[in-house]
């Protein structure tokens, strides 16, 4: 996991964007984007940018997540995603969409999911989803 990278979910970003508490995480992040070590997604950019306030907040934010590598969706073989998703489902997990895709887009590429949302601690149980709640 050392030099693996890492797709970080809406839900940990979340929690390193608050002022007070989670410096750990913080300190990772920081660490992990110095190292060019953090990727993400459309669907995490378009949740985060959606929350935000201000214009300006808006545009520093997006020209922040821009920044880091872009796991793109134009590239998925949507048969495998397809598969995954009712993989899951037979197993008794019922998942939102959006967090099937960034689940099967992290295993495609290998990359460790950094995360605080229960779905992606199912979905590691039930696939090959390397993931980890930094509030664990």
């Amino acid at each position: 996991m050392k030099d693996k990278k890492v797709v970080v979910d809406t839900s940990a970003w979340i929690l390193s964007f608050k002022r007070t508490g989670q410096e750990k995480l913080k300190t990772f992040l920081k660490e992990a984007i110095g190292k060019d070590r953090v990727a993400t997604t459309p669907l995490i950019v378009l949740e985060l940018l959606q929350g935000c306030r201000t214009e300006k907040e808006y545009y520093n934010l997006k020209t922040r997540l821009e920044s880091l590598e872009i796991c793109s969706l134009e590239n998925l073989s949507w048969e495998r995603v397809y598969s995954f998703a009712f993989s899951l489902k037979r197993q008794g997990l019922t998942i939102p969409t959006v967090d099937i895709l960034i689940a099967f887009l992290s295993i495609e590429k290998n990359y460790l999911l950094l995360h605080h949302d229960h779905h992606f601690r199912l979905i590691a149980e039930k696939s090959g989803l390397e993931a980890m709640d930094f509030l664990d």
